[in-house]
């Protein structure tokens, strides 16, 4: 008995990563959690903001997500920003392969998103 406690025990905490996700389907996100899917893992590294200067002395405030994606041995960082109010998917690749992450809205669902909501669409 005292055995498949242990395992249970292991079982919930011993992950290092959150479950299995498909892609086209909400899955929530959080700082420094690692989400696992088919071809990759995603972990959301946190948000930067950047402050862009044109020549005319005006400015404009971006406010980036930073996602570290991680596929074999190679890891990369993908960052998503709804720019100048055009909430577009980010695409991105991950072992050869073409994939497009949503935040915000989710065109491949045509459903807004909430926050910390996100959709990772192949391609």
């Amino acid at each position: 008995m005292k055995f498949l406690s242990l395992i249970f025990i292991i079982s919930l905490f011993g992950c290092s990563a959150k479950g299995n996700h498909e892609y086209n389907s909400i899955v929530s996100y959080s700082k420094n959690e690692v989400i696992k899917f088919p071809d990759f893992t995603l972990e959301f590294t946190g948000t930067r903001d950047e402050k862009k200067m044109f020549p005319n002395g005006n400015s404009i405030n971006f406010r980036f997500y930073d996602f570290k994606i991680t596929f074999g041995s190679e890891t990369k960082i993908v960052s998503w920003s709804s720019g100048t109010g055009d909430i577009a998917p980010l695409p991105f690749e991950a072992g050869g392969k073409k994939f497009e992450l949503e935040l915000s809205n989710s065109e491949s669902l045509n459903k807004k998103l909430s926050e910390n909501e996100l959709v990772i669409v192949k391609k």
